[in-house]
């Protein structure tokens, strides 16, 4: 179980590899619909966990040899950070919780990907302990999350398990979260019917 900070980092791997990845194609099974938000557009994956990946660092309890696959509205021409962001307040997650990112839990597929965009997959590769400096916004996994703004309440029944920063993701998708510097932060609650929410945070 991982009780503090460690660093992540990247190594390109094949899309289709069921290990813990940023991009690449989706294990998302036949029979279920791709992932669509509520302007009926297919989102992009952002992340694949296997659940023995997370069950082994966070001691959650989801079903073994399943995914956990992370994604997000995403558009190379329409300003969209709005729609996947925290801004604080009391329905600061408004948007997320309607659909505008989506976390889903679900057995091993074949790979595929239906939507308009790819994202060149890189395995997780988890490094060292570390304390958060202050300012520290980078890629981590586990422990506290940097520089994350404001006490969300709606998020006391989660797990902080991953943070992503966007200027760090492949070349040509570092704004995948709208701006480059934004930050991306994964919640977890290892529960099979609400498995998670994703936002992005920006200074």
């Amino acid at each position: 179980m991982i009780l503090n900070s460690r660093l992540i980092n990247f190594k390109e791997v094949n899309d289709d590899l069921n290990v813990p990845r940023v991009g690449g194609k989706c294990l998302l099974p036949d029979n279920v619909e791709w992932a669509v938000n509520p302007s009926g557009e297919k989102m992009i994956l952002l992340l694949s966990l296997p659940t023995n990946f997370l069950n082994e660092h966070f001691q959650f309890n989801y079903p073994s040899d399943n995914v956990v696959s992370v994604f997000s509205t995403y558009n190379k021409e329409d300003y969209f950070l709005e729609l996947i962001s925290y801004q604080g307040g009391t329905n600061g997650l408004k948007n997320i919780k309607d659909g505008f990112t989506k976390v889903i839990l679900h057995p091993i597929g074949t790979p595929r990907n239906e939507s308009d965009f790819l994202v060149p997959a890189m395995e997780v590769i988890v490094g060292d302990e570390f304390d958060v400096p202050e300012l520290f916004c980078g890629n981590m996994l586990g422990g506290t999350p940097s520089f994350l703004q404001n006490e969300i309440t709606e998020l006391n029944s989660y797990k902080f398990c991953m943070q992503l920063y966007g200027g760090d993701l492949p070349e040509k998708f570092e704004d995948v979260f709208c701006l480059s510097d934004a930050v991306g932060y994964l919640f977890l609650r290892g529960n099979e019917k609400d498995p998670g929410l994703f936002f992005v945070q920006f200074t």
